[in-house]
């Protein structure tokens, strides 16, 4: 039977209060044990005492019986932390002291014959069902629990948010939702009569607050010879950074990204010089070829992999100002192919501000290509480097999102292509600017990055080192590189470099003229026109 030893307090309808020990439950008595019963005037002890259920206003569990509470002692119970330790079970909240367990429905709770539900608190957080009396569960039935599916249908939804619209005075165009919406087109066009719901992608845009004097630009610029007053800077000095010893126990090497499996073999500029000499004398692929074909697949390269390609140049309703390119010259070779890469962009829509800092026009092949790269829309910057900076700060309303290192090549150094006082301090403050955090991560060399030897990697001074983001070899990759890396001047502090391999028009044949050139007759260039490079290290 059900319910023996609990110990219980019951409160009667007549206002008495019954405690005691359970003996016996059904339908009609409890029957307890030592009882004591209290009134507002008096308190008696009872032996034994049976109580009609019907008279019964109330019925609390204080305590349960001792072979309950030794089985369930190991299990947990979720309102533990808010029984207090003296067990005052008055303490105890209506919602502990009526849990049930998750997924148990109100037909587990056990019934008295008052239609009273009993209140019983345990270990457990447990109630035990008394399943063989019928009536019990018939009563529960019957019992006006509250129905909420009834009650739920007697909701009129629609009357109630009738009057939510009926009583909201508020206008669409005043709420949030409505910023972006327009009541009708016909109030911009008169024209046209289908309906706009929204404005379009050009018309949510914030007044520009500075002005763009693209087309001013270089107007005022004319290239002027320098005069060769001061004394060339033939000096050298020890290495301002040591290569740490971790770097030069490593074994760096440049990888096809797409296989890893041969290493790309490195030429060094003596020997690159004289495979684009036999390019020209032999095969008659002369400066000019080199420098347009090697252009195209650059522009090809930098349009698709760093200004967003097709996506966002070729998408005609775009009402942003095009890309900015700011390109460094110096070298004659890297200048010109620099001049021919910032053609092919301005031709495709891109904005390719070139700054020159020595305009000595002695290279022909880089006058010429200057001359077609200010022919086609291309600007041209030949003041210092503060008016630069002001330029590109104030005068544009496009930030710089790509800078090209033409500064030296790999068969240059800055001291003697800018040996001037002048012009070297010119290129210090260049470069002091571009290794700044705005625009260090811009940087894209062509060879190797400028102020770093094209063969031996090192460094003369480190005001003069520019930290590139990538590095485009043309041609051939020079071994430069590698010594770059070994000597710490390269990849320190964990930088990411990205290396590119561009056909520049190289005949494959010339590889093949000579004995110490051999090691290049690969077909590197076979479906693309340019290759991405990996360095690996062991």
């Amino acid at each position: 039977m059900e319910f023996l030893n609990y110990k219980v307090d019951l409160v009667l309808k007549e206002g008495t209060n019954i405690s005691g020990t359970i003996t016996h439950v059904d339908n009609q008595l409890i029957s307890l044990n030592d009882v004591i019963q209290k009134s507002n005037t008096s308190s008696q002890k009872f032996p034994s005492l049976n109580v009609n259920s019907g008279s019964i206003s109330d019925l609390k569990v204080t305590q349960l019986p001792p072979d309950l509470l030794k089985n369930n002692k190991n299990k947990k119970h979720n309102a533990e932390q808010y029984v207090n330790k003296t067990k005052d079970v008055s303490l105890l909240d209506d919602a502990i002291v009526f849990a049930r367990p998750v997924g148990s429905s109100r037909t587990n709770t056990p019934k008295l014959g008052s239609a009273k539900l009993l209140k019983t608190y345990s270990n457990t957080g447990s109630v035990e069902p008394d399943w063989g009396n019928g009536n019990d569960v018939k009563d529960i039935k019957e019992s006006n629990d509250f129905d909420f599916a009834a009650n739920l249908a007697m909701f009129d939804k629609k009357s109630v948010f009738a009057d939510f619209h009926k009583n909201d005075n508020v206008s669409l165009q005043n709420r949030l939702v409505g910023h972006n919406k327009l009541d009708n087109i016909q109030q911009q066009n008169p024209k046209k009569k289908e309906k706009k719901d929204k404005y379009e992608n050009d018309e949510m845009v914030l007044d520009v607050n500075k002005t763009d004097n693209w087309d001013l630009i270089g107007n005022l610029n004319k290239r002027m010879g320098v005069s060769n007053g001061s004394s060339r800077n033939n000096s050298s000095a020890n290495l301002i950074k040591d290569a740490s010893l971790g770097s030069l126990k490593k074994t760096y090497k440049l990888v096809n990204s797409a296989d890893h499996k041969s290493a790309i073999p490195l030429a060094s500029p003596v020997q690159l010089v004289e495979v684009e000499r036999l390019a020209h004398d032999t095969y008659g692929v002369n400066p000019s070829i080199t420098a347009e074909v090697c252009a195209s697949n650059l522009s090809a390269l930098i349009t698709h992999n760093i200004l967003g390609g097709s996506t966002r140049l070729s998408n005609k309703k775009n009402h942003n100002l095009p890309p900015l390119v700011l390109i460094l010259i110096g070298s004659g070779r890297c200048g010109s192919r620099a001049f021919a890469t910032g053609r092919h962009l301005t031709n495709h829509g891109i904005r390719v501000l070139a700054y020159v800092i020595n305009n000595d026009d002695s290279d022909k092949e880089l006058t010429k290509q200057w001359d077609l790269f200010e022919n086609v829309g291309g600007k041209v910057i030949t003041s210092d480097v503060s008016t630069l900076i002001n330029i590109l700060t104030h005068e544009l309303d496009t930030p710089v999102e790509l800078i090209i290192d033409a500064l030296q090549g790999y068969d240059d150094h800055l001291e003697d292509i800018f040996y001037q006082d002048q012009d070297l301090q010119s290129v210090k403050d260049l470069i002091v600017w571009c290794n700044e955090p705005k625009q260090k991560n811009k940087i894209m060399s062509l060879d190797i990055p400028s102020g770093i030897d094209g063969g031996s990697g090192t460094v003369l001074d480190q005001c003069l080192v520019l930290h590139s983001r990538w590095i485009i070899s043309m041609g051939l990759p020079i071994i430069g590189l590698i010594h770059a890396y070994k000597n710490g001047h390269l990849g320190v502090d964990e930088e990411e470099v990205d290396h590119f391999l561009v056909d520049i028009g190289i005949p494959n044949k010339v590889y093949s003229t000579k004995g110490n050139l051999r090691k290049f007759d690969k077909f590197w260039f076979s479906a693309e026109f340019s290759v991405k490079l990996d360095i690996l290290t062991e």
